[in-house]
């Protein structure tokens, strides 16, 4: 059976092909157009998965979409606005305006989100039918989308499921038991009780832009103490019998005193913690009641990564799992596992591994270098090479063998650097014109990942994705300190030499001139761009990123 999966059209719309049970390529519009976050149907990285597939749109069984046609997303959307205006009376208790304020702007959301499910709807009917695809059309309720993701890519025979993001079909956070191949839902949150929507919120308050720069906020984070604030962010929750409630969360107000009074990293901190108690709390009961030990995670909101320690943390959990594309960029793939699950072709099966994107030719590279006025040479051996460059302090920005699938770069789109100076971050994002709190993260090598991070076993899988935070060790901090977070945290990518030979290879070689398992790994991009994708994209960026060195696969290219 071949499904195609597209992922929700707002942003960063993303092709997936499901080839009887099993992803083989994925890649969002983004990646293409090189406008970040692109959204709308994604009709370049359709015709890029039928070429590389070697597919015609004929051979295509299904093709699975993430939301309710738009009647009933709309439903659903008026729905929860009806609900709002029932529970206004109780709302009264937290002050008439803010109230007010909150259906007010709940109201305006809904209208807009109404006309872009319209708007979507056409575009993907309309797409779908240039490509003679419009009549295998199955729909697929948003969180069951992300459900599955998390639940079939785990490897766990039974798991908790946790979803949580802003919003979708009705829903922001939802709890299902995956055993026996099949997911049961026992949970849900609906809207407007949305922890998205809440951390967006303070991502805007505080000059950021929602729904992507919630990162920064995260990084700010640790450098704040929430002191009393906390409690105060707090009360505008209500949390019992395993559920909660996010009161009055529209009003922009209380997050617009809230940033006028106290220092930004104070403010970020108590979001952040706010964030990780509700959520923590929210499933702790359920992991009781089940005596499930495994917990899957998807959504926008597990973007956290230390929210997903918090979760690791939790009394009961022995394994963790995230779906490396975790937000909404998953959901195709997800909607696509949902109809093969329902065939009866689908068991859970741990991903091997995300480089499902296109690759490139010589000839690519190439006309990628053609008039650029650049020193290029072949390489005897890539990994030994490199891995010296890196040992002499050098930049080397890599691109090599197919893109990666999520929102991590992983060694093939990535730009490496050693992790012995703390000052790297400052200097490194200058040059790539970003404004980052949060270190880079590190690439460690799986067998040696034991000496930098602790407790590790609870997450080791998830983290070859580079999904979730681990308090470092002595050894990492003293050896990698531009790699550790002021709290002690890193977020590191573990690389074997099966989920990414060449990169392990090229880890390998540095660590054995240095005796440093470690370097650093930040996306290959310029601030506010997307990663690369083509040598041409790669060209482009190194020479605005004033880095040392390129490698374009085996090719070693400088100025």
């Amino acid at each position: 059976m071949i499904v195609l999966g597209i992922s929700a059209l707002d942003k960063e719309s993303t092709v997936a092909i499901l080839r009887d049970g099993q992803v083989t390529f994925a890649l969002s519009e983004e990646r293409l157009t090189r406008e970040k976050q692109q959204g709308g149907f994604p009709r370049r990285s359709l015709e890029a998965a039928l070429r590389f597939e070697h597919l015609e749109p004929a051979q295509i069984d299904a093709v699975a979409y993430p939301f309710f046609e738009w009647g009933k997303e709309s439903a659903q959307i008026l729905g929860c606005l009806g609900r709002s205006a029932a529970a206004m009376p109780r709302d009264f208790s937290r002050g008439p305006a803010s109230a007010l304020r909150h259906l007010y702007y709940q109201t305006r959301w809904s209208g807009k989100a109404i006309l872009d499910h319209r708007r979507f709807h056409g575009e993907l009917l309309s797409g779908l039918r240039d490509f003679n695809l419009a009549e295998k059309l199955r729909r697929v309720e948003h969180h069951e989308a992300h459900a599955a993701s998390a639940y079939y890519a785990s490897g766990f025979e039974r798991a908790l499921i946790l979803t949580v993001d802003a919003y979708g079909s009705g829903l922001t956070t939802t709890l299902a038991l995956g055993e026996a191949s099949a997911l049961h839902r026992i949970h849900s949150v609906r809207f407007p009780h949305s922890m998205g929507m809440f951390y967006a919120q303070v991502t805007k308050a505080l000059g950021f832009v929602p729904d992507r720069h919630e990162g920064k906020i995260l990084g700010l984070a640790a450098y704040g103490r929430s002191g009393t604030l906390k409690d105060e962010v707090l009360g505008r929750f209500a949390q019992r019998n395993g559920a909660f409630e996010s009161r009055c969360l529209f009003d922009r107000s209380f997050a617009a005193r809230v940033v006028a009074q106290y220092p930004r990293e104070q403010v970020a901190a108590a979001w952040q913690e706010v964030l990780e108690k509700v959520v923590v709390e929210y499933l702790r009961p359920y992991l009781a009641r089940y005596r499930a030990d495994c917990v899957a995670l998807a959504g926008g909101v597990v973007a956290n990564v230390k929210l997903n320690q918090r979760i690791a943390q939790a009394p009961g959990v022995s394994r963790v799992f995230v779906y490396p594309a975790m937000n909404d960029s998953g959901t195709g793939a997800g909607a696509a596992m949902v109809l093969e699950a329902e065939a009866g072709g689908l068991r859970p099966a741990r991903l091997p591994d995300v480089f499902l994107g296109p690759h490139f030719s010589g000839n690519d590279v190439e006309a990628a270098l053609s008039g650029k006025g650049l020193q290029a040479r072949q390489m005897a051996n890539p990994p030994e090479e490199i891995g010296e460059l890196l040992a002499q302090g050098k930049t080397v920005a890599r691109c090599a063998g197919r893109m990666e699938y999520g929102p991590r770069a992983l060694g093939n789109r990535s730009i490496l650097f050693h992790a012995r100076d703390p000052r790297a971050n400052q200097w490194l994002n200058e040059k790539l014109k970003r404004t980052e709190f949060m270190p880079f993260a590190p690439a460690t090598l799986a067998e040696e990942a034991h000496r930098c991070y602790l407790n590790l076993e609870v997450a080791a899988d998830a983290a070859r994705f580079m999904t979730i935070t681990y308090d470092c060790t002595d050894f990492m901090k003293q050896n990698s300190p531009a790699a550790v977070h002021v709290d002690g945290t890193a977020r590191p990518q573990l690389v074997d030499d099966v989920t990414n030979p060449s990169f392990h290879a090229i880890l390998t070689a540095y660590f054995r001139r240095t005796g440093i398992p470690s370097v650093l790994n930040t996306s290959f991009n310029i601030h506010e761009e997307p990663i690369v994708c083509t040598p041409a994209d790669a060209v482009a960026t190194f020479l605005a990123g004033d880095l040392d060195y390129l490698a374009l696969e085996d090719l070693l290219v400088r100025r």
